[in-house]
């Protein structure tokens, strides 16, 4: 379903500009960090972006990529019991909707209520395959699940292709499969020495390629 669009359709012209809109963050920019809590929700439309919290010591934890054109952004059915930070981890555009005519579309239409619900289920689904692998799989392992998860191409705002797994640093690659960074990094070295090809970092196929 395109929400845009479906909005377009309900909603007469002259309104749309309050209630739908086009923004662009370049690559490290800030979609909104703690203690924001933006008046809109957010669609991805091109890109990718980083969810992620803070650790007691203030270290940025990220915790989620998005790059299918996913919905995020409205913490304000919490009660201030939870915050995250949203950063471009490309040139990303993104597609915005007023906050009160979203929730709304959500209740009153049905076809945008069924988008939604599958929006959410799905992201849902993602995260607890995730820790169920974290909880169950070996470190190694955990790291092949996850570059298979992600072994797939975005385009972003400027309209070129990225390599999702290629884009993590061993940092945020650790984060997403509960290991330190130092442990990582020498699997990641392991797999390279064995295999001769390194994983996650597509960038530097080319000196094995003839």
């Amino acid at each position: 379903m395109n929400l845009r669009k479906h909005i377009q359709d309900v909603i007469r012209p002259e309104n749309i500009d309050a209630i739908v809109s086009e923004r662009f963050y370049k690559k490290g920019e800030y979609i909104y960090m703690p203690p924001a809590k933006p008046n809109e929700m957010f669609q991805l439309e091109l890109g990718v972006i980083m969810i992620g919290s803070y650790s007691p010591v203030g270290e940025e934890v990220c915790y989620d990529i998005l790059y299918q054109k996913e919905i995020f952004g409205n913490m304000r059915y919490l009660n201030g019991q939870f915050s995250e930070f949203a950063k471009a981890a490309t040139d990303c555009k993104l597609i915005t909707y007023e906050l009160q005519f979203y929730k709304w579309m959500i209740v009153h239409e049905p076809i945008a209520s069924e988008w939604f619900n599958k929006m959410a289920v799905s992201r849902w689904c993602r995260m607890e395959n995730r820790l169920f692998k974290v909880c169950t799989l070996t470190p190694a392992q955990r790291l092949l699940e996850l570059y298979n998860e992600l072994k797939l191409e975005a385009t972003d705002a400027q309209h070129k292709k990225v390599d999702l797994p290629s884009i993590l640093s061993d940092t945020e690659i650790g984060q997403l499969c509960g290991l330190s960074r130092q442990t990582v990094s020498k699997l990641l070295k392991s797999y390279q020495r064995v295999h001769k090809i390194p994983l996650f970092k597509k960038k530097k196929l080319k000196q094995y390629l003839k």
